[in-house]
């Protein structure tokens, strides 16, 4: 019974191993505040090239469509909105961005560690995989002595 689980386990490494783990690994080469400083810094610039694109036709349209006369407007009025604009988007791209890279990395770090967890169990002992085996059969899933927080 244990070959059979083992290959299973061992199934699940190479499935991990071609379809998640480069990505995995590029992950995690950063510490997370550095993960997310480098995402936020590509979501920025995207929102503020977005942002200023958006500016534009709206002051094309002003110009153009509204007929608005370029010398009668009130410019620390018109540009004190744009910037709490850009402001407003800027902020609200940030927060999101660093969420999902908050959560990108973390689940990033549970893939790794459960993936090592399995490494230690299919080249461990066999007596300790058999205990493992018979733990998660059994509903229960202690943690082996010296092996609580090794990999996370």
């Amino acid at each position: 019974m244990a070959d059979k689980e083992k290959i299973v386990l061992l199934t699940r490494l190479a499935l991990y191993d071609k379809h998640m783990s480069d990505a995995d690994k590029k992950i995690n080469n950063y510490f997370l505040h550095d993960y997310i400083y480098a995402k936020n810094i590509r979501t920025r610039f995207f929102a503020c090239c977005g942002t200023i694109i958006l500016v534009l036709f709206y002051v094309m349209y002003r110009i153009f469509v509204e007929q608005a006369d370029i010398f009668a407007l009130d410019y620390v009025k018109e540009l004190t909105g744009i910037a709490v604009f850009v402001a407003a988007v800027l902020v609200f791209y940030t927060l999101v961005g660093s969420l999902r890279a908050a959560v990108a990395f973390r689940a990033s770090q549970k893939r790794i560690g459960a993936y090592l967890d399995v490494l230690d169990i299919t080249s461990g002992e066999d007596r300790l995989f058999e205990e493992r085996v018979n733990n998660r059969r059994n509903g229960r899933n202690t943690v082996l002595p010296g092996n609580s927080n090794k990999h996370r």
